[in-house]
């Protein structure tokens, strides 16, 4: 009898074990909506906002300036360790951004022709 209490235990823990990974993580709902960023370079603090949407199995996105300007984001992705991943071409150069998000706030890089620039922001709706 105390054998089958911990089979059964055992094989619990085991089924949990392989279950939990495929339940944590960041999922499309916790990226949906509107997030704030602040980019802070050498000449300036660039302000928006970020808007993602879901679109039929794919998330969608684009940034907001402060100053009205819209900029569709390409290649939208959620990546393993809770990390976001999406492209935007602006001045037709090409931006990689990477911002792990933790609750409803991340941080993160912005790659560019001239190297990496730093982005926080938070969950705003």
């Amino acid at each position: 009898m105390k054998f089958t209490i911990m089979k059964k235990l055992f094989i619990a823990l085991f089924v949990l074990g392989i279950a939990l990974p495929s339940f944590a993580g960041l999922k499309v709902k916790d990226v949906v909506g509107t997030w704030s960023y602040e980019v802070v370079t050498d000449m300036e603090t660039l302000t928006g906002t970020l808007k993602f949407e879901k679109n039929g199995k794919e998330l969608t996105g684009q940034v907001i300036t402060d100053d009205g300007q819209i900029i569709p984001l390409s290649n939208v992705q959620i990546k393993e360790n809770n990390v976001l991943y999406f492209e935007m071409e602006v001045d037709y150069s090409l931006l990689k951004s990477s911002m792990t998000i933790e609750g409803k706030k991340y941080t993160g890089t912005i790659s560019t022709d001239g190297g990496e620039v730093p982005v926080t922001g938070e969950k705003i709706d």
